[in-house]
């Protein structure tokens, strides 16, 4: 048997290419025998990792989550000032738009992912999602989330201004839903120095969200 690294580094040329096909051909058009074609591996190979074409395809868009959401704690990390969630929120739409499978996800494009995106949710880790209903609950808690409705309430109404915006095409600037943000779930003033204190455990929310995400991803690897 190969050594684990020769495997995963295998597993992450098979997903560019997947992905690499996705953008070019989409999704009911490529092939198992195309992806492995383009990776310089046998077909036989992906289904060592992958059992099936499906599986494959959400393996790249949770490929493309992590990497999204990697790049979120890196500007938390630098600037804690973006734990603020209007401007949290405008970093990770903008990640996202940066991302054209992803964005395609959200935009409906059958035509480049068929019906895959709704089926990734189902590959995060079951914790992904309570990651950031605490970081909610950690913002009220310390003045910087509405405190007239429940948090659980506001989880629902912030998703579905979120899947609108990428829902759209061509898709709203970012600073647009930084403001809708602002003015929908904030206070009127946010205290700077409240945000420097929540930063840190901001920080560890999303830095475990992204451990646990990524860990489902190498299980194939």
């Amino acid at each position: 048997m190969p050594p684990a690294e020769d495997r995963a580094e295998r597993a992450e040329r098979i997903l560019d290419a997947a992905a690499g096909l996705l953008l070019r051909a989409g999704y009911r058009r490529t092939t198992i025998e195309d992806v492995a074609e383009r990776a310089d591996v046998g077909k036989g190979t992906v289904y060592l990792h992958w059992k099936n074409r499906e599986e494959l395809f959400l393996a790249v868009l949770l490929r493309e989550s992590v990497r999204t959401l990697e790049d979120l704690v890196h500007t938390l990390a630098a600037d804690p000032l973006a734990a603020r969630l209007s401007r949290l929120t405008e970093i990770q739409y903008a990640n996202v738009l940066k991302r054209p499978l992803l964005r395609a996800g959200y935009a409906d494009d059958a035509d480049t992912l068929g019906k895959l995106l709704p089926k990734l949710h189902g590959k995060l880790d079951p914790r992904h999602a309570g990651a950031f209903v605490d970081y909610l609950e950690l913002l009220a808690s310390n003045d910087l989330l509405r405190t007239d409705r429940p948090v659980g309430e506001l989880v629902v109404a912030y998703q579905a201004v979120l899947n609108g915006f990428l829902g759209r095409t061509p898709p709203p600037e970012p600073a647009l839903i930084a403001d809708i943000v602002a003015h929908s779930f904030e206070p009127l003033a946010v205290s700077t120095r409240q945000l420097r204190a929540v930063a840190p455990r901001a920080l560890e929310l999303f830095t475990e969200a992204v451990a646990l995400d990524r860990k489902q991803l190498e299980r194939a690897y």
